[in-house]
């Protein structure tokens, strides 16, 4: 397969405070931080995006990719790849906004429709960090 680009898989959209960290949201906007700590899945950034909008977003390209038949290599963001690898390993959606994913690794997740999904981690990056930068949110 030829390699793609899927606008389905960019990165959540911040809306008004798109580009900025966390901390910087929480400096200037401290009852939105506090709003997207209480809700994480269905806090929406003002004119931007929540999970629950990712998830419909990336809707109509999971049932593309689950009618290929050869193996996929997806590169993405990490809110998009938490949803993805949630659904991938049979957890809920709930559990998304919470899980650790971390950086420079590939995660290569065998499933043949019968057994239950296994999973192999590859990490590619420095050797000084494996998490995702986002453990203290």
């Amino acid at each position: 397969m030829s390699p793609r680009v899927y606008r389905n898989l960019d990165e959540i959209f911040a809306g008004e405070y798109e580009g900025m960290t966390y901390e910087e949201i929480k400096k200037i906007a401290p009852s939105e931080a506090t709003l997207r700590s209480m809700d994480k899945i269905g806090y929406r950034y003002p004119r931007g995006e929540s999970y629950l909008d990712i998830l419909a977003r990336l809707d109509p390209l999971v049932h593309e990719l689950e009618s290929y038949h050869e193996p996929l290599l997806l590169v993405s963001h990490q809110a998009v790849l938490r949803l993805l690898y949630c659904y991938l390993t049979g957890r809920t959606r709930a559990q998304a906004p919470k899980l650790s994913m971390p950086l420079h690794t590939v995660i290569r997740i065998t499933y043949d429709g019968w057994t239950p999904p296994t999973e192999e981690r590859f990490y590619l990056g420095p050797e000084c960090s494996q998490t995702d930068g986002q453990t203290h949110l």
